[in-house]
């Protein structure tokens, strides 16, 4: 196995994408808050409109996405040497590849969206953030199925998967109720329409920063957050998922 799979290069890359996404976040709400901006509740995209904590949006997001698409990249190396070495069918392949290659692109629009505010290419943005939350969302249940595969196999993946599948029920949970608040604001009846006057008003909200006083967005923006901080939360199982694989008797 090459060093740049190893468990400590694993362990390395899940610690740092953890420490600085939540370094991240407490740094940009903070520097938004300290800005006489109003603290709740802001969208994390919103902290990138402000001057003050737009720097620690981008740089943050730039390193998260990037190590999340290189830890997309080693788990996947892992878990197929895993695979194949016992011998496992169609299923955990397919799933490993395709949690890769969500995994992947979360990251990649991770860095991407990093520079482009939403108050300055508003339909860009948007487009960035959905393409964000579905891959995310995908690449936790499918990581979390393969889990539930591998424990069929081995049962001490037992304790990857029942933290991984409460985290990742959390963080769906979280996105559908971020999604409803969104609606509840917009409207339904506008919600496949590509009219958006309704984000627009909130921007101007937003720039000025003050005072968030639309609740359906406020509620939104909280579930957002809940969301990111689930996500971290399943990013964090990654560890002893790459303990056990690497493990000599799981090699064996």
């Amino acid at each position: 196995m090459s060093e740049s799979v190893s468990r400590h290069s694993i362990r390395t890359s899940i610690g740092a994408a953890i420490i600085i996404q939540l370094t991240t976040l407490v740094a940009s709400y903070t520097a938004w808050a300290l800005d006489g901006c109003d603290p709740y509740m802001p969208f994390i995209s919103d902290t990138d409109t402000n001057p003050v904590s737009s720097p620690f949006f981008t740089l943050g997001f730039t390193l998260t996405g990037l190590l999340l698409a290189v830890i997309a990249w080693q788990m996947y190396s892992i878990r197929l040497e895993w695979i194949e070495n016992n011998s496992m069918g169609t299923r955990p392949r397919m799933l490993n590849i395709f949690s890769a290659i969500f995994g992947i692109i979360s990251g990649i629009f991770l860095i991407w969206i990093a520079y482009t505010p939403w108050d300055e290419n508003l339909v860009l943005h948007l487009l960035q953030a959905r393409i964000i939350f579905v891959s995310s969302i995908a690449w936790a249940i499918l990581s979390t199925m393969l889990a539930s595969e591998m424990q069929v196999h081995d049962m001490r993946f037992e304790r990857v998967f029942k933290p991984r599948r409460f985290r990742t029920a959390l963080t769906v949970i979280c996105c559908v109720l971020m999604a409803l608040n969104v609606l509840r604001f917009i409207g339904f009846g506008d919600a496949t329409s590509m009219e958006l006057s309704h984000f627009e008003s909130y921007i101007e909200t937003v720039e000025i920063c003050t005072d968030l006083t639309i609740p359906e967005m406020s509620l939104a923006a909280l579930f957002e957050w809940g969301m990111v901080l689930g996500l971290i939360a399943v990013v964090h199982t990654g560890i002893l998922e790459a303990d056990l694989i690497c493990s000599h008797e799981s090699e064996e």
